[in-house]
């Protein structure tokens, strides 16, 4: 398991994919990927130090989308009587090679927010977020359709699910929405997120029946068996696991660096959430904005339908006793995108 046999994998070669399905150390290097993918995402992000929960998303949520897919498509080849391993022992090997697309989330890494403005950073991580997704649905493709010869099948099988988690995942996530109502205001940003959210929405839901029906038609067409490739010598596979090393420790040293505003930000929060206005606005002052996150945005932003009230609180603790010049302007900010 070597640099160059993942690099090619990434390109969806198919050699490398089996080379890698048959390596049973690839899900071990693969987990170390997705900490890594997991600290890329989140070391200037979140508090990882009171919140270190946040590095096992990438790992719930990978496993229960590779879960989902492995049992439409190997369950698919069982009902037809293929060939291949045990449920398990498949399913260990397809892991592998999910986990293994993980380091492209390293492009999430990307500190749009530090020189970009808040709209040009969250168009820039929007087009990121796509970029990666077709990346790993694409690579997702080649895995079923070499892995388990479904071939052009393939493309059907593995859109069927992930256009059905895609519409799932932006029916569920909190995201911000378009304020139909007067006394509720949202940044550009969060505009931007709630009509690119409700866009995509309205396009997985129609796309769906058109995947199901061409997802339907590869179980009963295609003839799957799984694939089987050479086994790797031990001696090749020190190359991606020393890299999968250094990408957790490259990750790990700059948490000193980002982890002080992410700690100070989510101090802040919990004061404001807890209704602590004097106090939270009294931590702000103390402190200078490089001190926070970039475009940071205080609660409460209504456009996630957040409590009205706690909002006057805020205007009202304002007004009552100011704080730092720079935090008053940023309240006032907030008053002044408005919507009406």
């Amino acid at each position: 398991m070597c640099i160059r046999t993942w690099l090619r994998f990434l390109v969806g070669e198919r050699q490398a994919i089996l080379e890698l399905a048959a390596d049973r150390q690839a899900i071990y290097v693969g987990a170390l990927f997705v900490l890594s993918a997991g600290l890329a995402r989140e070391y200037d992000a979140a508090d990882l130090l009171h919140e270190p929960w946040h590095l096992l998303l990438p790992f719930a949520a990978s496993i229960g989308a590779s879960f989902i897919l492995f049992c439409v498509t190997y369950g698919s080849a069982k009902l037809k009587g293929a060939p291949g391993p045990g449920f398990w022992s498949a399913y260990r090997a397809f892991l592998g090679l999910f986990w293994l697309t993980a380091p492209l989330a390293w492009l999430y890494a990307l500190p749009y927010e530090r020189f970009l403005t808040p709209l040009g950073a969250t168009q820039a991580n929007l087009w990121t977020l796509g970029l990666v997704s077709v990346w790993r649905v694409y690579l997702m493709m080649r895995v079923v359709g070499v892995l388990m010869n479904y071939r052009a099948g393939a493309i059907f099988l593995v859109m069927v699910v992930a256009d059905a988690e895609a519409f799932l995942a932006l029916h569920f996530l909190p995201r911000p929405i378009i304020p139909l109502m007067a006394n509720i205001w949202m940044t550009e940003s969060q505009i931007l997120l709630a009509e690119v959210g409700d866009a995509l929405k309205v396009i997985t839901f129609l796309s769906l029946p058109v995947w199901a029906i061409g997802a339907l038609v590869a179980t009963l067409i295609c003839q799957p068996a799984w694939q089987t490739g050479p086994v790797v010598e031990e001696a090749a596979r020190g190359g991606l696991r020393r890299l999968a090393l250094a990408s957790v420790a490259f990750w790990l040293a700059l948490l000193p660096f980002t982890q002080p505003e992410q700690i100070l930000r989510r101090q802040v929060e919990r004061l404001l959430q807890a209704g602590r206005i004097t106090d939270g606005l009294a931590l702000m002052s103390a402190h200078q904005p490089a001190d926070f996150p970039p475009h940071w945005d205080p609660i409460p932003q209504e456009g996630y339908f957040q409590i009205s009230a706690r909002t006057l609180q805020v205007f009202e603790e304002i007004e009552r006793s100011p704080p730092a010049p720079w935090v008053k302007a940023l309240f006032e900010e907030k008053r002044a995108s408005r919507r009406d």
